[in-house]
């Protein structure tokens, strides 16, 4: 007798993704997008692990955000500097979605100044980051407490400060900087606006600049 072939079992369907509003998958992919950032070096976040991480299409990279720089572009400065998801009230902004991950704040400093070298070397503007990176200066130096020296001065300091912090990010594992050298570095950042009258003084940023002589 021939053998009685067996039945094969329908192959199980994949079990479908939920649909989901424009600001639900947005927010999702924001969030997914931040914490890869800090786990990955930016150019292994593709938008396969982007998509798995969110339980979201692929296609949704480009249908939401147009490309995958952007998604990453958008994800740091959503994250770092909070901002919101303009919708209604009982859903959650972006930055709570980061908060709510309890990331430290210096590896967000961290992925944000690695991710915008990194886009930067992809070909994006400079000009993309530059609105965000003022948010980023305005912030610091609305912190600023030493009322004893001029505005010019608290100004430099900031931008000192900032890039020291943001090359710190960006440099650290190629010159092998250990934890307690990076909060040294941080230490000296501060002690920058205490010390503020004496590099005023010596740099004569309590003067007004000199006026340029109009050519004839």
């Amino acid at each position: 007798m021939a053998p009685v072939s067996k039945k094969k079992k329908p192959p199980v369907p994949a079990p479908k993704k939920p649909r989901l509003s424009q600001a639900e998958a947005t927010a999702r992919m924001l969030n997914a997008t931040i914490q890869l950032l800090l786990k990955f070096a930016p150019s292994d976040v593709t938008v396969v692990r982007i998509c798995e991480k969110a339980g979201v299409h692929t296609d949704y990279v480009v249908r939401y955000f147009g490309s995958r720089e952007e998604l990453l572009s958008q994800s740091i400065e959503a994250a770092f500097m909070g901002v919101f998801v303009q919708t209604n009230s009982d859903e959650t902004t972006r930055l709570n979605l980061v908060l709510e991950g309890k990331i430290d704040v210096m590896k967000l400093a961290k992925a944000r100044m690695q991710t915008i070298t990194y886009l930067l070397g992809c070909g994006v503007s400079p000009e993309r980051f530059q609105a965000n990176q003022k948010l980023v200066l305005e912030s610091v130096l609305s912190q600023s407490t030493n009322t004893t020296v001029g505005d010019r001065t608290s100004k430099n300091l900031v931008l000192i400060g900032t890039l020291i912090v943001q090359a710190m990010n960006v440099l650290d594992e190629v010159n092998d900087i250990s934890e307690q050298q990076k909060a040294d570095i941080l230490s000296y950042i501060g002690y920058l606006s205490r010390s503020g009258e004496t590099v005023q003084a010596a740099l004569g940023w309590d003067k007004p600049a000199p006026k340029k002589r109009a050519r004839k």
